[in-house]
Order: structure tokens, then sequence, then C-alpha cells
């Protein structure tokens, strides 16, 4: 059931705490998910049902800036992937996958690098890339110029540009609004399930709460990558929709599986970017489990 699992915090060593929410079978292997951008632990609810079927312990973090997470002064990959790796020690997840959807695809390699021993298997659903790199050099102008203050040193300005955008898109809206913000555009069954719509308001309502995460994660995959997914030892599959405006698999997928030794590109035909990342739980999570080393 959608409601199923818990939520959970974590407290870091130097004071800063992990957000996340366990469920799935408590007996099963973990796995741990890397949700989209803006997505929280919550949206961990979905694959439950998926995961006791699996026999998956699924754990889904916030990362830093979402909800009651810590935000960090120095947004980038490495750190979450090191402090994921940590979450995952203090669950005693003794050997684990991770897998990232969307905006938590460059999180998830960076858990992988960061924990080489510990990871078992890497999955990659829709995930961005670098995006300046890979999309129309005309695309998200004002984005592209708030990154390349980034790309100076000024983190203090890109952060304060990309604040100003996030509160201009989301702030004072209710969660229910802003889910029609996020959905706006999209086309896939999975926007009128009930349950689903229900979950993103429960999601929403999280990222409303502090939208210092939505900043973080752009800076963090928008910016300089600080990890290089030609460093991934694990097995690794990567998901995506034929369809994915967002991430097109010609573009971002093939990115990554030019990247990742041995990696398998799986493309979902006739799909978007919602359909491939919420709508093949049960795939994934067996994918994961087939290729666990």
């Amino acid at each position: 059931m959608a409601g199923t699992g818990h939520d959970a915090r974590h407290v870091l060593t130097d004071g800063r705490v992990i957000e996340y929410w366990e469920g799935g079978d408590p007996d099963g292997r973990g796995v741990i998910l890397h949700p989209g951008t803006p997505v929280t632990r919550v949206l961990g609810r979905w694959g439950h049902d998926a995961a006791v079927s699996a026999g998956v312990r699924l754990v889904a973090v916030s990362r830093p800036g979402y909800g009651g997470s810590t935000t960090i002064e120095t947004p980038g990959l490495s750190a979450v992937g090191r402090d994921t790796a940590a979450l995952a020690a203090h669950l005693g997840l003794d050997g684990y996958a991770v897998f990232g959807t969307s905006g938590g695809g460059p999180f998830a390699v960076a858990t992988a690098i960061a924990d080489p021993g510990g990871i078992r298997a890497l999955g990659v659903v829709g995930g961005v890339g670098p995006w300046r790199q890979l999309d129309e050099a005309t695309s998200l102008l004002e984005d592209r110029a708030l990154l390349a203050l980034l790309d100076a040193g000024d983190i203090a300005a890109a952060w304060a540009g990309l604040s100003r955008q996030t509160e201009e898109e989301l702030g004072g809206l209710s969660p229910d609004d802003a889910v029609e913000v996020m959905f706006a555009g999209e086309e896939s069954w999975l926007l009128h399930d009930e349950r689903y719509r229900a979950i993103w308001t429960d999601n929403m309502r999280v990222v409303l709460d502090n939208l210092d995460g939505y900043v973080s994660d752009n800076l963090a995959w928008g910016g300089i990558w600080d990890v290089d997914p030609r460093d991934v030892e694990t097995p690794s599959l990567l998901w995506y929709g034929e369809e994915d405006e967002h991430c097109p698999p010609i573009t971002h997928g093939r990115w990554y599986a030019d990247r990742i030794s041995g990696s398998q590109l799986i493309v979902f035909p006739g799909e978007g970017h919602f359909d491939v990342i919420d709508t093949h739980w049960p795939e994934v999570l067996a994918g994961l489990l087939r290729i666990w080393n």
C-alpha cells in the first residue's frame, strides 16, 4: 500500500541530518533510491509494493536541503554519495544496490563511486546527464548564465539566482498547485492516478517547506561534475524512455552508456519521462537483483 513504510532520520558524524523513508521487505536485500528533482523520500512509497514483491528492503533519501535534511554550503555530487554510503552503513547494509531517477541519477552514480566495496548494482532511470553539454546550446539561457557564475567560483551568486528562480516558480503555491506545475505539459496515464497524485502532493508539501533542496540539486548536477561515471566499477543498468524530452536516451542515456563500463542501455519504446521513472518499478528492481554482484 502507498502509505506503508516509515519515515526516519539519521544524524551524521558532523551533526548534519539525512531524512529518509524505509519500506518494502524488511528482510530483503537493500536498495537505496535517489529520487528525482524536486523529489524527496516521499516518492519511495510509490515503490513499496514492488519492493515487497521483489524481496527488497527499499530506502528512499531526501538529499541536502529537502525538508529536514541539512543544506550543504557547497552543492556537489560526491558529498551526497559519501553521505549515502554513511546512511547505508548506519542501516547495516553491508551490500546494497543504488538507483536514481531523473535528477537523482547523478547522485546514484556518485554513491556507486563513493562506496565501491558496498555497492552491488547501480541503476539510472531516466537520469539527467551534464545537460549543458548534451542539450541544445539555446536551451535554458538564464540557467546557463547562473551556472557560469558557479563555474567561475561564485557559488553565492549562482545560489541566489537559482533561489530567485525557484521562488518565482513555486513560492506561495499550495502543494496541489505545485504538483500541477510539475506535471504541466506531461502526458502519462500515471499523472491521473489518484494514489500517485496524492503521494506527489505530499512530496511537494515537503519540497515547499524548504526550497534549498531544489536549488542544491540543480547546482550539483547543473554545474561541473565532481564525479566521473568512468570510475563506476559495479554492474549497471540504464533505463530510458524513447519519447523522454527531458532526458532523451540518444543523448543523456548514451552519455552514461559510453562511460560506465559494461553498462546496458534499455530504451522503452514510446515512453516519456514519468512513464519510464515510475511505471517500471518491478523491472528495475528485478534488473538490479539480476546483476547483483
